[in-house]
């Protein structure tokens, strides 16, 4: 029996290669973040521009408008 008949030297290897290619693509492409991070909330996203240099009373108007939205859901 030839080797390369056999599907487990043939298929296995070139699916791994294609998810390996895959997987480095999609890394690549994605926006920094890393997507096995955890979800960040609205507010804590709200809270990191404040950190980062919007004014208050940009950031009070956008926590107002968040509350009302998350009362709404």
């Amino acid at each position: 029996m030839d080797i390369l008949s056999n599907p487990m030297f043939t298929i296995v290897p070139f699916a791994l290669w294609i998810g390996t290619i895959a997987l480095a693509l999609y890394l690549s492409i994605s926006d920094g973040e890393s997507p096995w991070a955890p979800f960040r909330q609205p507010r804590d996203i709200l809270d990191d521009h404040l950190t980062r240099g919007i004014d208050r009373e940009e950031y009070v108007e956008r926590r107002k408008a968040l509350d009302l939205v998350a009362a709404l859901v």
